[in-house]
């Protein structure tokens, strides 16, 4: 008799009979399990219902669970991220009631986050900041904080009218033509600013600012 490849694991064996397709009593199981879904189902059904009605027997199976998960590590996390990409309305939900009954560590997370991201978190402001202010004006254009911070590597992050110099934490966005009187929001109409000479400038135009500043030239 000749040696076949398993249905299911696909290794060589040695068959007993000539309709024998499986190396082994666990891979024919298995294939059966696996290729009969409403077989599947049904031993998924009995197995929910026997343990919700014995607790040792449950918790015997999450103490295996709980076992292979940590021999497993990388096996499991692809496993649990399968189940959460084809559940995304049942973990969005769950996560709801478990932030919802944890205000703490909700505050927790979220400061611990803050801290680690403080970029991220000027960033976000920084952009939101100004849109807000560019949708209550109906200006044209946006900007963003990647954007900006090219255009403070390019002006060597010196103030645009009195060049002094300034880091991410004072760098201020100036729009040169103010949109109050339409300007635009685009980085085109962009300046670094402190915030001394943005407060000043306030809502005139880049020429008006000088004439009444001491300032007498720009400075990129």
């Amino acid at each position: 008799m000749e040696i076949k490849a398993c249905e299911w694991c696909g290794n060589e064996f040695m068959p007993k009979t000539s309709r024998s397709r499986h190396c082994s009593v666990s891979c024919r199981g298995k294939h059966y399990y696996h290729t009969h879904p409403e077989y599947r189902q049904a031993q998924i059904d009995n197995s929910r219902k026997r343990l919700a009605e014995n607790h040792e027997a449950r918790a015997v199976v999450l103490a295996a669970g709980q076992r292979w998960r940590e021999n497993n590590r990388e096996a499991a996390r692809e496993a649990t991220r399968r189940w959460e990409a084809a559940n995304k309305e049942h973990c969005a939900q769950k996560s709801r009631e478990w932030w919802a009954a944890h205000p703490e560590k909700r505050k927790e997370y979220r400061d611990r986050w803050k801290a680690e991201h403080p970029k991220r978190i000027r960033a976000f402001w920084k952009d939101n900041t100004y849109r807000r202010r560019a949708l209550k004006a109906e200006a044209e254009g946006d900007f963003t904080f990647a954007e900006f911070t090219d255009l403070c590597n390019e002006a060597g992050w010196k103030c645009f009218y009195c060049g002094c110099g300034l880091s991410p934490e004072t760098a201020t966005a100036d729009h040169m033509i103010p949109l109050s009187r339409g300007g635009g929001n685009g980085i085109e109409n962009i300046a670094l600013a402190c915030r001394s000479c943005n407060s000043r400038k306030h809502d005139k135009t880049v020429e008006e600012f000088m004439v009444a500043s001491p300032i007498k030239e720009v400075h990129y």
